[in-house]
């Protein structure tokens, strides 16, 4: 729905100053001042919005500047929150915020608006934590217009999924390569991973290799991981299980739970029982359903540890809650 048709919608609801006010507002006519008044006709104050877009009309409500660039944005939200008023959401969505933190909020926005790329950056990521990635991808967009690195990163993560835009990964390669090249480790990673899987790019095993060990002395455990894979097979690499081993252990240690229960395995495999047992705690303390549920066999079985039912029923219930039908039927059993 486009303001026109808002204005449409607004008018046959009989809310027709509102209505008058929104092209105005849409060709620039002293906007601040006309949004205050579109509020004031529609009765705001005495309307309970659904926490989301309570705080975005916060936000807005709030504004006394922004820079004419951003004039779209702040038209998207004020579609947002009129949508909302003429037909609102059947679902309330809840989101807990404090006073200071909704004071923070619009503050936020106010210099987002106003060209302020730490406020954008932050303000994408504000949006994200609350589940709106639609209302997050222009500021990052915004940001990384002005070379915010982490926009940057975040942006070709948005293309790749294709959820909030189309997918294209001629954009998502250009956004890792740049945010990679100046110094982001995780985008240094899924950069690498390209190569590695051949997407967009032609696959290369040794450039791969070369952008994940570079990934990896920056401290990512996925690229950490992926370098014990390839130094396991010889992809990129020549074959050498003594430094496989060092990235797989680094790579749980920096916590990833694939390397962990990874480890796990091997140790159980080799009747290293103690030595599993830590490794699957690892991956289960971080809630892997995996690790739970190779922990709760552990404790079922005694290995590595004396057998104790207790532990094997609760580490086998934190499993089943996940939807591990494995450890439903080890609960059963038991």
């Amino acid at each position: 729905m486009n303001l026109q048709q808002l204005q449409q919608q607004l008018t046959e609801n009989g809310n027709v100053t509102a209505a008058n006010f929104i092209p105005l507002i849409e060709t620039g006519n002293d906007v601040i001042s006309n949004i205050s008044r579109v509020f004031e006709s529609c009765h705001t104050s005495t309307i309970d919005f659904s926490d989301d877009i309570g705080i975005l009309y916060t936000q807005v409500k709030n504004i006394s500047t922004y820079e004419q660039k951003y004039h779209d944005i702040l038209l998207r939200d004020l579609q947002t929150i009129l949508q909302e008023i003429i037909k609102p959401a059947d679902e309330l969505v809840t989101i807990f915020m404090e006073a200071d933190e909704l004071q923070e909020a619009k503050k936020i926005y106010q210099k987002a608006m106003n060209c302020n790329s730490d406020a954008q950056l932050e303000l994408g990521e504000f949006y994200k934590f609350i589940g709106h990635d639609d209302w997050a991808f222009v500021w990052y967009e915004a940001a990384a217009n002005q070379g915010k690195i982490d926009a940057i990163y975040w942006l070709g993560n948005y293309y790749y999924d294709g959820t909030v835009v189309e997918e294209n990964w001629e954009k998502t390669f250009e956004c890792y390569k740049e945010a990679a090249l100046k110094g982001h480790a995780d985008a240094m990673n899924n950069y690498a991973d390209m190569y590695f899987r051949g997407e967009y790019v032609e696959k290369d095993d040794k450039r791969a290799y070369e952008l994940f060990s570079i990934a990896a002395e920056r401290g990512v455990a996925e690229s950490m991981y992926t370098l014990g894979y390839m130094y396991e097979n010889g992809v990129g690499t020549e074959k050498d299980l003594e430094k496989s081993k060092h990235w797989f252990t680094q790579s749980a240690l920096a916590g990833d739970v694939f390397a962990a229960n990874r480890l796990g395995h091997e140790a159980f495999q080799n009747d290293r029982g103690e030595e599993a047992i830590r490794w699957y705690q690892m991956a289960a303390d971080k809630q892997d359903v995996d690790g739970e549920f190779n922990l709760g066999f552990c404790y079922e079985s005694g290995t590595g540890t004396p057998i104790n039912m207790k532990k094997a029923k609760y580490w086998y219930q934190r499993a089943a809650l996940q939807g591990d039908e494995e450890a439903k039927r080890k609960l059963k059993e038991l």
